[in-house]
């Protein structure tokens, strides 16, 4: 089953997507420089990074990845009443947050060594609400193939955020950095629920307990393998960043976190807008050959485009971003040409990750992503005791966490050569 790529609805679909991406990281591109030069510091960026990765541990597995499972749905009576079932669950997991904040506050801002998160951690259900609420409805309006309304909440989502961020940070409230984060999401999932109301809300007269308990017992595969598999590399985020807050400090990770912002919303561009259009896509394809030349057509496709951003970040003059941002960002080049070389392998690997849900390999993948986390401890402190540099161990990091993710992508094409076509 071939696909052409130039006429394609799958094509189409990704430019779309496509659009409203490019569109929406425009904004980040140009008011971050502007939020690192005049208004927050590298440190400012760490508390950010340690809010956001202490808030994910819940936000990516607060529907507990059913959102997956209603782009697979055929009827509608069962799309909404698992999309039902994921709020709901949702709202459980965000109150769940706000007691376990509101409890722990002190010990968790002790953990990370970061006090100035204390009093900033109320904020974080809000964070896994909105984010979470986010994701639910994207995968709603997937399932509609209604990917320009994905495009605009994108949209919608970044540009909010980083104006708040500026406006707020022009006040000199150090905290704008997150709160300008949630005000994105929440204005981004004020748009999905006000377009729900217009278009679908005649669906919800569909909604029946009983069938949503039904559909959400025939989607346990997410509960209990696709959501530990996101809390393992959600774990993953925060023990790395944990270890580098740990060794080296809050403004190494805050400048690692800035790296990171910027080479991830280079390839976020094409990872968000193909994954999504490519989940749809590879539910129609019956053969493990049609399945296995998809994913070699777009894994070469996926490397040719990941060496742009790679070469762009290699050839800029160290003397251009301090000159643009200050002597106190001196070292965000070195620390983004190193990251970026992990970070082109996981735009590769985790554009395509859907298949293995195709392929029904959620069970499996736990076990890689107990690996993933295992890797990266040995080159992290495999790199340290040959030299306790922050260098020296980002190097080992990124060595490590590239070598994963290209075993991965080999792993995958066996994994679609092997596969029982029958059950495809």
């Amino acid at each position: 089953m071939g696909l052409n790529i130039n006429r394609s609805d799958f094509a189409k679909n990704v430019l779309v997507l496509f659009s409203g991406t490019f569109i929406s990281q425009i904004v980040p591109f140009l008011i971050l420089p502007v939020l690192q030069k005049f208004y927050y510091s590298p440190s400012d960026f760490g508390i950010l990074v340690v809010f956001v990765t202490f808030s994910e541990l819940f936000a990516n597995i607060s529907s507990l990845k059913l959102e997956f499972g209603i782009v697979l749905q055929k009827r509608l009576k069962d799309a909404v009443n698992l999309m039902y079932g994921a709020v709901r669950i949702l709202i459980i997991t965000t109150i769940v947050s706000l007691v376990v904040v509101l409890v722990f506050k002190r010990q968790i801002a002790d953990f990370f060594k970061t006090p100035e998160i204390e009093n900033l951690l109320f904020l974080a259900p809000f964070y896994i609400l909105f984010f979470s609420l986010n994701n639910v409805m994207s995968y709603w309006n997937n399932r509609k193939s209604a990917f320009k309304i994905i495009s605009i909440s994108k949209i919608v989502q970044t540009s909010s955020a980083e104006f708040s961020k500026l406006l707020i940070g022009i006040f000199n409230f150090s905290s704008g950095l997150i709160i300008g984060r949630i005000i994105g999401f929440a204005l981004s999932s004020i748009f999905y629920v006000n377009r729900f109301i217009k278009s679908d809300l005649k669906s919800l007269k569909l909604l029946n307990s009983n069938v949503s308990k039904k559909v959400v017992r025939n989607n346990t595969d997410f509960i209990f393998y696709t959501t530990p598999s996101v809390f393992i590399s959600s774990l993953i985020n925060f023990v790395y960043i944990n270890l580098f807050l740990y060794f080296f400090g809050n403004e190494v990770v805050g400048v690692l976190g800035v790296s990171s912002t910027y080479i991830s919303a280079a390839y976020g561009v094409i990872s968000v807008s193909f994954s999504q259009v490519f989940y749809s896509k590879i539910n129609s394809f019956k053969t493990k050959k049609a399945l296995l030349d998809i994913y070699i057509k777009f894994a070469k496709r996926l490397f040719l485009f990941s060496s742009i951003p790679l070469i762009f970040i290699y050839i800029i003059p160290t003397s251009i971003v301090t000159s643009l941002l200050g002597e106190k960002w001196g070292e965000l080049l070195p620390i983004a040409r190193i990251m970026v070389i992990w970070l082109s392998f996981w735009f590769v690997s985790s554009s395509l990750s859907f298949i293995y849900m195709r392929l029904g390999k959620q069970k499996v993948m736990l076990f890689y992503d107990f690996l993933h986390l295992a890797v990266i401890l040995i080159g992290f402190f495999g790199a340290k005791m040959i030299d306790p540099s922050f260098i020296s161990v980002l190097w080992g990091f990124t060595i490590a966490k590239a070598s994963f993710y290209i075993f991965i992508i080999f792993l995958t094409i066996r994994f679609i050569k092997n596969c029982d076509e029958s059950r495809l």
